[in-house]
């Protein structure tokens, strides 16, 4: 029996950034339709937003061994397991009964979604050069970011038509879709690194672990992208309550909404890759500007509160904050891995690890305090984004002494 039919290696690329953008779908399409599932299971504000923590919890705990598998048993295996798993958790939200059950789902699902952009990079940083690496990844923030600003719409439409139920449907349908091509996808890890085959699994695993928590800027930059996600997080998780409840708009209107607060991301995204291209600006220094700007739009965002907040200063602090946060995060993590030699999945499952963790406390925090209202989104994600700035900054002065030196 002939074995199946492998892609061409030149695809890798496309089949990782299909597989990192789902993940991404995946964390912010239902957050639309958490005041639905609210009003379902008759729970409050604050519990229907937990489900945003439950799925940071599960996408951060599996990075603790997503890495190490990935590093001992090879890519393609742990993506097929990953994509697997996303389908799972999503038909298990779309039929439960119980708010438990929706529970569950979101934790499986974000199990799956945490898998693919830890592997999804390993896989292109296997298969291509440091400078390619940096290029692809880029240009694959551009299109994450185009994901994450359509992913409210997406959210909307399917919960204003089919209903949260039939969003979590879609969603797995679109991701089986995935499956086959995960199948096919070719084996990237090198055979050099079949040397960890040799040793027992847990002293492979500590000494990947204490040699990535050895890098300061890789530690120091998952924190500027924990920070600056976790914040997002808080505006993405509040913004249909502010919207909805507070402002009185549709749920179609919002979707426009959370788009045109998302453009900017794009634009940003845009702007620090021509900025490497053209060497107009370091990637240190590209991420400093990300940060100062998420910082401003996030502290305009509070300064409105004292004013009468409207959809036109909400949106103008947004995407100021947004802007930034495409220049700082869309290329945060090459610059977090810019030390890591070895057991590339394992660094990079530590940055999503760390960034992770940072961002459900963040989101945790928004939860329990029920971010419905104006200035709390605002004055969380002000802490924020000041706290990731200074991550930036202290990554930003050891990359310049080791260029010194």
């Amino acid at each position: 029996m002939s074995a199946a039919p492998k892609l061409d290696t030149r695809f890798i690329p496309t089949l990782a950034g299909a597989a990192i953008v789902m993940s991404q779908l995946s964390n912010f399409v239902f957050a639309p339709a958490l005041p639905e599932i609210g009003r379902y299971f008759e729970i409050s504000a604050g519990r229907s937003q937990m489900l945003m923590s439950v799925f940071l919890t599960g996408y951060a705990s599996v990075q603790i061994v997503v890495g190490p598998l990935a590093d001992r048993f090879g890519r393609r295996p742990v993506l097929i397991g990953g994509v697997g798993l996303l389908a799972l958790g999503a038909v298990t939200a779309a039929v439960a009964q119980m708010i438990a059950g929706v529970f569950v789902g979101i934790f499986i699902l974000s199990v799956g979604a945490g898998v693919l952009p830890t592997v999804g990079q390993a896989m292109i940083r296997d298969s291509r050069d440091a400078q390619a690496t940096l290029m692809i990844l880029a240009r694959l923030g551009t299109a994450l970011a185009l994901a994450s600003a359509l992913t409210p719409i997406i959210g909307t439409s399917l919960v204003g038509t089919l209903g949260w139920r039939g969003l979590f449907a879609v969603l797995a349908a679109v991701v089986l879709a995935l499956g086959p091509f995960a199948f096919a996808s070719p084996e990237t890890l090198a055979p050099s690194a079949e040397e960890h085959k040799t040793r027992p699994h847990l002293e492979v695993t500590l000494e990947s672990y204490r040699i990535a928590l050895g890098q300061r800027r890789l530690v120091l930059y998952a924190t500027m992208i924990g920070c600056l996600t976790g914040a997002l997080t808080i505006f993405f998780i509040g913004a249909p309550f502010l919207f909805m409840h507070k402002l009185k708009v549709s749920v179609h209107t919002y979707g426009i909404l959370a788009f045109v607060a998302f453009l900017p991301f794009i634009i940003g995204s845009i702007v620090v890759r021509e900025s490497l291209r053209r060497q107009w600006l370091s990637l240190q220094a590209n991420i400093l500007v990300g940060c100062s700007l998420a910082v401003i739009g996030a502290a305009i965002g509070w300064l409105t509160s004292v004013l009468d907040p409207s959809v036109t200063l909400i949106l103008l602090a947004a995407g100021t904050f947004t802007f930034g946060l495409g220049m700082a995060v869309v290329v945060g993590r090459s610059a977090a891995l810019s030390e890591a030699t070895r057991d590339i999945a394992t660094s990079s499952a530590l940055v999503t690890f760390l960034m992770t963790v940072l961002a459900a406390a963040i989101s945790a925090t928004a939860g329990f305090i029920e971010t419905t209202e104006h200035a709390p989104i605002f004055s969380l994600m002000f802490v924020s984004a000041l706290i990731g700035f200074a991550a930036a900054f202290a990554g930003n002065s050891i990359a310049r002494a080791a260029v010194a030196t």
